[in-house]
Order: structure tokens, then C-alpha cells, then sequence
């Protein structure tokens, strides 16, 4: 199977070669990427929960401490589980969600896993350069979560309260709340379907947008004091560094949302957070407003991910770090049409 190309696949309509992969295996990893986000853990744990009505054995895997304090709500109120290294190495299909690149999978020994089993990659990032036997990849999706809520309508499974509310929390979050360009009638009709299918959208919300605990309440704060605009006020940036994230006692799985303070600075275009949750590596979210797409900034560094959301790495200080990438922000900002 090809990768599906991002403008004409239809998000609604599963290759038939993705639901024959899943019934044609028995033990099925499903494996999502490093610092697993909402849409990630939604996706993993939509299928943990769904295929065993197949007569399926899913595996989660989801290594100890990946998951954001945040977003551990979502495993708990699932009743998800990590799988063994013995039940990983035992699988004989493992299920790629929403992981651009096959070196961003989150599990240990993956170059060895994945070239001994068979991988479906299922993912909306526009990057994804196919990495899988089996690839379904929509650029243009929502979400992934949006895409796994195919893939298990197509298989037949129920999609009971309890994966709908993971689903609607993907959905959600990826679309900030059904507010930012990748929103389409597609994730608009399956936000519904989730909601008449039974998802507990007030605690979805309540536990995404108001449950903070006071050192992510701190660490808000530093984001707030270190965001500068540029001069012709289409570039806004923030830093966060080690000692500043651990001083607030975060994580690196902690820092993601945090770049919507720069981005949400009227007249901005681009915005960019510069975070070190683990010392000497500097992490960069990468936003485009009104239309920008940031993917091309984002690839000048070895990143990628969306058009309006991407993201890179690079080793380094934050000051060597800011001071090559923020030239190269300005000037890629000053290229732009000016509305």
C-alpha cells in the first residue's frame, strides 16, 4: 500500500488494506510518539479498548513517564495499560499512531522491532514520509484521532462512551477547542458522533483547559515574562529553560501548550517556543496564524509535523539555539504577504 496523498484522501474512508492488516494479525502493538499529546494517547487507547471485540490481543505501549501529569487523567479514566518489553517483542503487528517519522516511536529497541514486524502507519502529519509496510496518512485530517474513528467504525467495533470521550479529547485538543484552520465539517461531523455516541465532554474540557496544577500555573508565568515580538510585530517567541522548567517543577512532558501565549498576541503570524525540558536539548514549537504554514521553517532545522503546527530539536544552550533560529524566523517572517 502507497501513502494515501494528503489532498484527495478522504478521511471517511479506510483503505481496505488497513482493516485487513488488523485482522490478519493476532497481537497488535500500538505505539504512539515520544511525549505522547492527547491525540496520541487518544488513538492508542480507542483501539486498546476496541479491539479486543475482534477477538483481538492489543499491547499499549507507553513507556513509565512519558505521559504529562495533564494527561495522565486520560489513562486513568480509561483504564489503560502498559504493555511488557516480552508482550512488545511478542507482537506480530505494530500500529503506528501519530508519529511522523519512524524514529520518533515510543518504544525501546525500535529500529530492531520494526525491521522483524510488520508496521501500519496511521497518522495526519503531512511529513510522514510512509515509513510503514502500511501507510494511511491524511495531511489534511484534524487529527489522528479523527482517522482511528474510522478505522474502528470500519472494523465493526462499538464506540462506547468510553472511547468516545478519548476520541473527543484527541479531536479536541488538536483543534484547540474545533478553533484553529485544521477544523473541517469531517472533524465538526465526528466531534458530534462522539457526543451522541456518549463522550463526557464537560470533564474532556474541564480536565484540558482548568485542572493546571500550581508549578504549571508557574511555569505559565515564566512563559509569560520571557515572550518578546519582533519588530514589525508578526514574530512572537518565548524561551523556557532547564533550570526554569525544573524550577517550576515541570517536565519536559509538560511543555507543548505553553506556545499558545505568544501566538495569541494580536497581529502575530508566527510563533515560537524555545523550551529545554531535558538539559542541552532545545525544543521548538513552530505556530502559524491566518494561513502561514511554519512546516518549511520547522524543516530548515530537521523538523517537521504540520503546516500550521510543527515542530524541531536541536543540541545546544538556549542562547546558541535562539540566536540561529531566530534570524532565520525574522527573516522567513519578513518574506511573507502582508494582509
Amino acid at each position: 500500500m502507497t501513502t494515501v496523498h494528503e489532498q484527495v484522501a478522504d478521511p471517511t474512508r479506510v483503505p481496505s488494506e488497513v482493516c485487513d492488516a488488523i485482522r490478519a494479525a493476532e497481537s497488535i502493538a500500538l505505539v504512539g510518539h515520544v511525549t505522547p499529546d492527547a491525540d496520541a494517547l487518544a488513538s492508542m487507547g480507542s483501539l486498546w479498548l476496541a479491539l479486543p471485540e475482534l477477538g483481538k490481543r492489543p499491547h499499549l505501549v507507553l513507556p513509565e513517564g512519558s505521559v504529562s501529569r495533564q494527561l495522565q487523567y486520560l489513562v486513568e479514566y480509561a483504564g489503560l495499560q502498559a504493555c511488557t518489553q516480552a508482550e512488545l517483542e511478542a507482537c506480530d503487528l505494530i500500529v503506528g499512531l501519530d508519529t511522523a517519522k519512524q524514529r520518533r516511536l515510543n518504544m525501546d529497541d525500535r529500529d530492531a522491532l520494526v525491521a522483524r514486524i510488520s508496521v501500519l502507519n496511521i497518522d495526519h502529519h503531512a511529513t510522514n514520509p510512509g515509513y510503514g509496510k502500511w501507510n494511511w496518512i491524511v495531511g489534511h485530517s484534524s487529527s489522528t484521532s479523527e482517522l482511528v474513528y474510522a478505522v474502528i467504525k470500519a472494523l465493526g467495533c462499538q464506540v462506547t462512551p468510553t472511547i468516545a470521550t478519548l476520541l473527543y479529547a484527541g479531536v479536541h485538543t488538536d483543534t484547540q477547542g474545533f478553533a484553529l484552520s485544521n477544523t473541517g465539517a469531517n472533524s465538526l461531523l465526528v466531534g458530534h458522533d462522539l457526543a451522541l455516541a456518549g463522550a463526557n465532554i464537560v470533564e474532556v474540557c474541564e480536565r484540558m483547559h482548568r485542572s493546571q496544577s500550581r508549578g504549571e500555573f508557574d511555569l505559565l508565568g515564566v512563559i509569560y515574562r520571557n515572550t518578546h515580538v519582533g519588530a514589525d510585530g508578526r514574530l512572537a517567541w518565548s524561551t523556557a529553560d532547564y533550570g526554569e522548567i525544573t524550577g517550576a517543577g515541570c517536565v519536559a512532558a509538560d511543555i507543548d501548550d505553553q506556545v499558545e501565549i505568544p501566538r495569541s498576541i494580536e497581529g502575530v503570524a508566527v510563533a515560537i517556543l524555545f523550551s529545554e525540558g531535558d538539559r542541552g536539548t532545545i525544543r521548538m514549537n513552530f505556530r502559524g496564524e491566518r494561513g502561514v504554514s511554519v512546516l518549511e521553517l520547522a524543516q530548515q532545522f530537521g523538523g517537521g509535523g504540520h503546516h500550521a503546527a510543527a515542530g524541531a530539536k536541536i543540541e545546544g544552550t538556549m542562547e546558541s539555539v535562539t540566536a540561529q533560529v531566530l534570524p532565520a524566523a525574522e527573516q522567513f517572517v519578513a518574506a511573507l504577504d502582508r494582509d
